[in-house]
């Protein structure tokens, strides 16, 4: 395993910082703000005092092995875990009602009742969320091949993730976060997938992607975030990466090393 550069800590924190750390201009806005994050399960620990910023206004790719805590680290983000140590901020906002409110988050797992049509779902969500475009997402069931009148429970998994996609996708939100957008996908499918996330998201928003799709993603994110053994392993801008003359999968193998297969 090959052994990456080592920052001696990120300014302000004290905490170590991986490959690739760019210490922040002090005019910058952020997306998200974390310091020392730490949240365990009955003393395993997930993510252990992480600290990042992450700027606004980029597709982020957030890269790691399965069990590395992205998951973890998003429910926070998002305002579904509550029971950690640290600071987060969210748009410059402590995570709360005015956080959320401009925030739209893809889960890893299904959530509409199963007796929902898809018209249903597309109605809850205009009753919800004052930024959802019901149009728009009449329109991506469309794209998607969604019948308006299909209850969720005679649906597959990937049209499932396809209908949560299409009804996060229709909100005019300031940041979208997406884990494993494209996880249930069939491989001929991610590229259309893609498109829609990449052409329907609010301008000068930000987007977080976590994925363990990396080559078929790497291509469009700005700025890429790796955790792994719960920490910050990465933390830079893709032209830094790209600088080394590998790509983000390369280093992403490389820093990971024994983790990379990790179940």
């Amino acid at each position: 395993m090959m052994t990456p550069d080592i920052d001696p800590q990120v300014p302000g924190t004290g905490e170590p910082q991986a490959y690739g750390y760019e210490p922040a201009p002090e005019k910058k806005q952020f997306a998200f703000k974390v310091r020392g994050l730490t949240k365990d399960y009955d003393g395993h620990v997930v993510l252990d005092n992480v600290s990042f910023d992450i700027p606004a206004g980029k597709i982020v790719g957030l890269l790691g092995p399965n069990g590395c805590g992205k998951t973890t680290l998003i429910k926070i983000l998002t305002g579904l875990i509550h029971d950690y140590t640290g600071v987060v901020k969210v748009g410059g906002k402590s995570i709360g009602i005015a956080s959320k409110a401009h925030l739209a988050y893809l889960p890893d797992s299904t959530y509409f009742p199963q007796r929902f049509r898809t018209i249903d779902c597309i109605n809850y969500f205009a009753d919800f969320f004052v930024d959802f475009d019901r149009m728009k997402a009449i329109q991506f069931a469309g794209d998607f091949g969604l019948d308006l009148n299909q209850r969720v429970k005679t649906m597959s998994k990937g049209m499932q993730e396809k209908l949560q996609l299409l009804m996060v996708m229709s909100r005019d939100a300031d940041i979208y976060v997406l884990d494993e957008p494209l996880g249930g996908v069939d491989p001929a499918a991610r590229s259309v997938i893609l498109d829609i996330i990449m052409s329907n998201y609010k301008e000068n928003s930000t987007v977080v992607l976590s994925t363990h799709l990396v080559n078929d993603l790497e291509h469009s994110f700005d700025h890429v975030l790796m955790l792994g053994k719960g920490s910050v392993l990465v933390n830079t801008g893709i032209d830094t990466l790209r600088a080394t003359g590998k790509s983000v999968e390369e280093i992403f193998k490389e820093v990971i090393g024994d983790a990379w297969e990790v179940d």
